[in-house]
């Protein structure tokens, strides 16, 4: 091995350790009051602070420094309303029925909401794992969504913030011209059942979001809670990784949520979300430019796509293998032959967002070569695993519309658990097996 080999591993295990260590977990909140809200005045300085190029600016803003703890604060924050997480029983007798959708901010809220109220394999849910959650942001209308849905569904609610928005939104988000009242995105859980405790988990992020499109402070947010189901005490964590990383860095951000499950009761433990395995490194033009050209060199055109659909096979098995370390399992709790979201070269959003990324002749390239797929093909970004339960089914809901509106790029999906849970000695089984 080179010297120059022997110095890129040790730069990589550095930026291992930095990570890692700035994932430190966040004390354990138990709700003493049935209802807290989270608010703040800083919509102003938000605004204002948007205005600014970079973060040394930011930095050397006296306004900024005078809310930084406030600002800290909100980020380190939760809300929720448990007045109907009260549940000693699933809805459905012997089963327990979880659903994990990344909501696309939930600026289609009717949509979104309608498709959980209504479709055969979603309504009725005991759990329901949100990613992508606003509240008080101009593009969803500036609704407090989990709430919303929570009330909708007769559920409780915590909500997470990860981010404090300081701009419109996303590529195809900057028209619409409504401020941001708050300003918070994160992750949020619906629950049927009570909550005892819950921990945040601060993930480091591959990039400064203050430099992107849709500029942010903050960095993503893992959610656990630990409910007291029927049977037992159940821990969820709410996930959504980062997508602008590489895949090892993505296994990190795991390894990070789940080495912060120390102090909750985990043995039964439910995983979901959005851990965007896309396969690729999205965090700069130059390592998304590598990481095609090897991919192209190594499968060709359609080996790459069909590796979209088996993510935890090669790519991002490292993600994976960290979670089977831990004693968890995707087997049984998602259906391995559906995609969560497409690459959808028909959709003028997708189509601006690849044109903000990569150079015009190669996206013309692309379209071309998907020519045989319609334009477009799948990607499985979303899951469920769990240790100490047993999966009955699970499924995905592809691309549910709800009175002819569609909800969201991603699509929901679900799993039916055995319930009771796995129990003594089968639970034993399942921790060290």
């Amino acid at each position: 091995m080179s010297i120059g080999e022997l110095a890129g591993r040790e730069r990589a295990r550095a930026r291992k350790r930095r990570w890692i260590e700035e994932s430190v977990p966040e004390p354990i909140v138990m709700p003493t009051e049935p209802v807290r809200p989270l608010v703040h005045e800083l919509a102003d300085e938000l605004r204002r602070w948007g205005t600014l190029r970079h973060r040394a600016a930011l930095e050397r803003d006296p306004g900024y420094q005078r809310h930084r703890a406030e600002v800290l604060a909100v980020l380190r924050g939760y809300q929720w309303d448990l007045r109907a997480a009260t549940a000693e029983q699933p809805r459905v007798a012997g089963r327990l029925r979880a659903v994990a959708w990344n909501i696309e901010r939930g600026k289609r809220f009717e949509e979104v909401a309608g498709v959980l109220e209504q479709h055969p394999r979603l309504r009725d849910p005991d759990l329901v794992l949100l990613t992508e959650v606003d509240h008080g942001v101009g593009r969803s209308a500036n609704r407090d969504v989990a709430s919303e849905l929570g009330e909708r569904l007769g559920l409780g609610h915590v909500f997470a913030p990860s981010h404090l928005l300081l701009a419109a939104g996303d590529h195809a988000e900057l028209d619409h011209g409504v401020p941001n009242t708050l300003g918070m995105h994160g992750v949020a859980l619906l629950t049927r059942f009570p909550v005892r405790r819950m921990r945040g988990v601060g993930l480091p992020e591959f990039a400064d979001k203050l430099g992107a499109v849709e500029r942010r402070l903050g960095a993503k947010r893992a959610l656990l809670v630990e409910l007291q189901a029927p049977g037992g005490p159940l821990t969820v964590a709410v996930v959504h990784l980062d997508p602008f990383a590489m895949p090892r860095h993505r296994a990190w951000q795991m390894q990070s949520i789940l080495g912060s499950l120390s102090g909750l009761e985990a043995d039964r433990l439910l995983l979901g979300g959005d851990l965007n395995t896309n396969t690729y490194h999205l965090g700069t033009p130059r390592g998304l430019a590598v990481d095609v050209v090897l991919k192209m060199l190594r499968h060709g055109f359609a080996g790459t796509i069909a590796h979209y659909m088996i993510p935890d096979q090669h790519y991002e098995r490292g993600l994976f293998e960290t979670m089977a370390e831990a004693g968890l399992s995707t087997e049984g709790f998602v259906d391995p032959r559906t995609g969560t979201i497409r690459f959808d070269l028909n959709d003028p959003e997708i189509v601006d967002k690849a044109v903000a990324t990569l150079p015009g002749p190669v996206v013309r390239w692309v379209q071309r070569r998907m020519e045989p797929w319609g334009g477009t093909v799948p990607l499985r970004m979303d899951w469920f695993a769990g240790r100490g339960l047993r999966p009955r089914s699970a499924w995905t809901v592809s691309r549910p519309r709800f009175r002819g509106g569609h909800a969201s790029d991603h699509d929901p999906i679900g799993v039916d658990l055995e319930w009771p849970a796995v129990a003594g000695d089968q639970l034993e089984g399942a921790r060290t097996g």
